[in-house]
């Protein structure tokens, strides 16, 4: 939630002193779009190279995408949901994948993103290029390349994407007088424009069209598939798109008349300076970026003046000395956030919105088994609430063909599978029953409905999305058959997640299988999402509804994940050997991160188990892609494992990061950017056992910080300062006036308006204390413990 600035009393925060400069930056130009710098404002995409005398600037709208005819599960599955499941209960895992993928899969794949075009701006006959300096200024969304000339005159193009005028701007000044040709691969010129009309691929792909204007206007000339200015010093260039989808309902087409928004767009700009242009861009985009700040410890002068790849490059080589570089990089996921994840947009898919390719990596798509889910875990807790919203808009876009796949099913409610796009296809994508024999993706998506009710008490919130979360319940209580023990009830034969296992079959045969009952994935995810339901009725008053009351005498007899002879939480609900035992997912302990099914603080044999499996993982290789490590360090954040957390932090960055801090999978792809961020706000405050916890992960490595702003569940905005290693200060601003508890191990008091309301004895485990609504409250500590 957006707020003022917190009122303080006696010094400034540690480090917080003065606004901070978070740039990245390079002394070259791109060599390859995976490190060029992007900008974005949700809708919009682009991605300067800074290359000269030919600058490219990729242009992306987050609606291109491919389409085809509709894709859905065949009709009448239930009898070969049944087939499975015995052939699972006889032991034959090998022939229910098998049965699967052939009466299940016919090898489709999501529709892919695509791109809209290149913006090209061709310097003509300007001096020889002596330098380049290359930045994205993240406080501000402005991506910005200065060539130094060989003549001793300097050009600079600064490239941003205005949300208030929903248009890419660029602008460029010389010291002397340059000429320029701007093109757009495919374009036509027309009444002093450039004007590209083009769709994405597919027999109903995503129709465009995109628009190009340069000023001053009196100074354009047309030519053939370009606009050219001569003798100028100043220009600016604006580009506008315009699609076809109709956005409250992806799969209609708006009426003919839709291509106008993109000369409106333009048409509104009449009269606008490039300096009120950037100006509103900026305030803007400062309204998200500005409500968290981060300190993490001094980084010497001579480090900070390296470039960026650099810098990266000595932590990859070893180094640890450079904490300005890690609170650059956790602001860095908040900035691609702002940039890729608007009110009134779609969703972050796989790769933001930016993407040169025609069919991308994955089809840079909405893989909904971690990676949409993980794009948005920063949302809450680094106070982006608002961004939240475009991942909501699309869950309740996907409700009509979740319905039809559920129906098809032979079950009740709503369900998705491992991965779709924007149109919502609901089927089992894949070739491979390891990948498409996951059902509960999309309810992985619905447990974001009370998370994000946790941290805003929004009940009208809860109440438009009771149809959600109740169609989710009444899927996975028309999945469930008996469990393994009279009386229990489990989730049908499926995966977990991408994995797969090894059993001997029944002549003793060694055999790779990925179907079984009552895997710990989905139980975890049947008990998460019916407690959500019951805490939802309890705050919207729907206790005494039939279905809930169902779902509370249900749950006691919900089969729960067993601990295995190894010491590890069991992945499966039976022993079996791992196929890969260093497999990038660890799907089977969503109950403790994100989810919280699994009390870390409360049950010590659970939390042992849980510890026993990131090491068994970690052991064998695991966490070899970007996402799967920052799903890495966030459990251990939430472990409250300060060593663990930031080893896994500094490998992310040293193994699974580009130049441009990008997160690589290999390759890119965005989700380990927002996860690494949301980790590193865990590692610094927990809210999720109904009470706060003050830097439970903090690492030796930063002895001295602050942060502003971070976000916590009731309602609460929470600012730290810490020296050597220990709490000095908190300040909590309540949103809602709940009381307050805070989870201790030392002395503390609370102070408002300067005077001590509550203190915490040695000999008690927290301390609770009433807030008022919008109310200021200061906690003076000693210190607090580290982690366990």
């Amino acid at each position: 939630m957006k707020t003022e600035n917190q009122p303080r009393s006696g010094e400034e925060p540690l480090f917080l002193s003065g606004e901070q400069k978070r740039v990245l930056w390079d002394d070259a130009a791109a060599d390859t779009w995976e490190v060029a710098y992007p900008v974005g404002n949700g809708r919009l995409g682009a991605m300067p190279h800074a290359g000269f005398p030919r600058e490219t600037i990729l242009i992306n709208e987050e609606t291109v995408w491919e389409r085809n005819e509709p894709m859905l599960v065949p009709e009448d599955r239930y009898e070969h949901l049944e087939t499975i499941r015995e052939l699972e209960a006889a032991g034959d895992h090998h022939g229910a994948d098998k049965h699967f993928e052939k009466h299940f899969l016919n090898g489709a794949l999501a529709c892919s993103y695509q791109y809209v075009g290149w913006l090209n701006l061709e310097y003509r006959n300007p001096a020889k290029r002596q330098s380049t300096r290359r930045e994205l200024d993240l406080s501000t969304g402005i991506a910005r390349n200065v060539y130094a000339l060989e003549d001793g005159s300097n050009i600079v193009q600064e490239t941003f994407v205005s949300a208030p005028d929903d248009v890419v701007v660029v602008t460029l000044e010389s010291d002397r007088d340059l000429d320029l040709r701007v093109f757009l691969e495919g374009a036509e010129t027309e009444d002093g424009e450039l004007v590209l009309t083009g769709s994405a691929t597919g027999t109903r792909g995503t129709r465009f069209v995109c628009r190009v204007r340069v000023a001053p206007s009196e100074a354009v000339r047309a030519e053939e598939g370009g606009l050219s200015i001569r003798n100028i010093r100043k220009a600016v260039i604006t580009l506008s798109v315009a699609t076809n989808m109709d956005r409250q309902d992806p799969r209609a087409t708006l009426p003919e008349g839709w291509q106008d928004k993109a000369k409106r767009d333009h048409d509104k700009l009449a009269g606008k300076t490039a300096i009120a242009l950037q100006t509103d861009a900026v305030r803007d985009h400062r309204g998200y970026f500005d409500r968290m700040e981060l300190a993490l410890g001094e980084t010497a002068a001579e480090i900070r003046a390296l470039t960026t790849k650099e810098r990266l490059q000595r932590i990859k080589e070893g180094a640890h000395d450079d904490p300005d570089l890690m609170a650059t990089y956790f602001q860095y996921g908040r900035y691609l956030l702002i940039a890729s994840s608007r009110p009134g947009t779609f969703p972050a898919n796989l790769q933001g919105i930016w993407n040169p390719h025609e069919t991308p990596p994955w089809n840079s798509d909405y893989h909904l088994d971690i990676n949409v889910e993980m794009n948005y875990w920063l949302a809450e807790t680094t106070n982006l609430t608002e961004l939240h919203e475009p991942f909501f808009h699309l869950l309740r876009t996907f409700l009509p063909t979740g319905r039809e796949m559920a129906r098809r099913f032979g079950m009740k409610g709503w369900a998705m599978g491992i991965a779709t796009d924007i149109w919502g296809h609901a089927l089992n994508i894949s070739r491979k029953a390891c990948w498409g024999g996951c059902f509960f993706g999309g309810h992985w998506m619905v447990t974001h409905i009370l998370e994000h009710y946790r941290f805003t008490r929004d009940t009208a919130f809860l109440e438009a999305n009771w149809d959600i979360l109740t169609a989710a319940a009444e899927f996975m209580d028309s999945w469930l058959i008996p469990g393994p023990e009279e009386g229990l009830w489990m989730a049908r034969p499926a995966v977990s997640p991408e994995n797969t296992f090894v059993y001997e079959d029944e002549t003793g045969a060694k055999k790779k299988g990925a179907f079984s009952a009552g895997n710990s994935y989905d139980q975890f995810m049947m008990l998460q999402i019916f407690h959500d339901c019951l805490e939802a009725a309890q705050a919207i008053g729907k206790t005494d509804d039939p279905f809930v009351r169902k779902i509370e005498e249900l749950l006691p007899k919900i089969y729960r994940p067993r601990i295995g002879d190894d010491g590890r939480l069991m992945e499966w609900r039976l022993p079996f050997e791992e196929a890969e035992p260093g497999h990038r997912h660890i799907s089977h302990v969503i109950g403790a991160y994100p989810g919280n099914r699994i009390n870390l603080d409360d049950d010590p044999a659970l939390r042992a188990a849980v510890e026993k499996s990131l090491e068994g993982r970690l052991s064998a290789g695991g966490a070899g892609t970007g996402w799967s490590r920052a799903w890495i360090i966030g459990m251990y954040a939430r472990l409250s494992d300060r060593e663990q957390a930031y080893g896994n932090l500094h490998a992310i960055l040293a193994r699974s990061t580009l130049d441009n801090l990008w997160d690589t999978h290999p390759p890119f792809q965005i989700d380990g950017n927002f996860g690494s961020t949301a980790a590193i706000a865990e590692m610094l405050l927990h809210s999720h056992n109904d009470g706060l916890r003050f830097l439970p992960a903090l690492p030796a490595q930063w002895p001295e910080g602050a942060v502003r702003g971070l976000r916590a569940r009731g309602g609460f905005e929470v600012d730290l300062e810490w020296k050597a290693g220990r709490l000095t200060r908190a300040t909590i601003r309540s949103d809602q006036g709940l009381p307050c508890r805070i989870h201790t191990e030392v002395t503390l008091e609370v102070r408002r308006a300067g005077e001590g309301i509550a203190t915490r004895r040695h000999d008690d485990n927290s301390l609770t204390f009433p807030t008022e609504k919008g109310g200021f409250y200061q906690v003076l500590a000693v210190g607090l413990n580290q982690g366990r």
